[in-house]
């Protein structure tokens, strides 16, 4: 295995630098110790941890990091163990039964983050994620009024597919969630535009990043 904890750093401070918003570094792309130290000397301070044992390394390494379980499926004992233990309180949802769960197992607690992730198209990326995860439809509308009614903050967060070569994705899925968000008549407070930023392949050239950023702050404002 070759590592190269330059280019990653160089990657993260791009990101740090230039999107319009706080930057989450997934630790499921790559938990490599130098990876995490360089993400951070970059100024990353947010991390999207998807198990118990990402939690438990991340913590463990940076006493400021910012911990978001972003995870739709998670054991009851990961909730509470996160909470409790850790000090999580950003959780991901897309059903009411993860609701459910995250309410029991934090003792029905007051200071939550709750982030409902939606279902959107991922007709624009390489590869298709739209059946994995997120809430669609009515379901979708009644999930963000049963979790504003709990939730300290309330976000919305999707997913456009890996390695989207088409910046207007962003635009597309913004679009969406927010006629869901007006049809459920809620205030959000956050929101998660997910991944996908493509990099270079042999024979695949993405457009600029850049052009990436103007899209979704645009489509922000909107």
């Amino acid at each position: 295995h070759c590592i190269r904890p330059h280019a990653a750093e160089k990657a993260a401070d791009w990101f740090v630098r230039r999107f319009p918003g706080d930057v989450l570094y997934a630790v499921k792309a790559n938990p490599h110790p130098a990876i995490l130290d360089a993400v951070y000397a970059a100024g990353v301070r947010w991390f999207d941890v998807a198990s118990l044992p990402e939690i438990e390394l991340v913590a463990n390494r940076f006493d400021d990091a910012t911990l978001a379980f972003m995870h739709p499926v998670k054991a009851r004992s990961a909730i509470r163990k996160a909470y409790f233990d850790y000090g999580v309180r950003i959780f991901v949802l897309d059903s009411r039964d993860e609701l459910q769960k995250i309410i029991e197992e934090t003792g029905g607690a007051r200071d939550l983050h709750l982030i409902v992730r939606l279902a959107v198209s991922s007709d624009y990326a390489a590869h298709k994620l739209g059946g994995k995860f997120g809430a669609t439809g009515v379901e979708a509308v009644s999930l963000l009024q049963a979790t504003r009614a709990v939730a300290d903050e309330l976000g919305v967060s999707f997913h456009v597919g890996s390695q989207c070569m088409r910046p207007e994705a962003w635009r597309v899925a913004m679009a969406h969630v927010g006629g869901l968000i007006r049809e459920a008549g809620v205030t959000v407070d956050i929101v998660d535009v997910g991944g996908g930023f493509p990099v270079a392949y042999p024979g695949l050239t993405p457009p600029p990043l850049e052009d990436y950023m103007r899209e979704i702050e645009a489509a922000f404002e909107e």
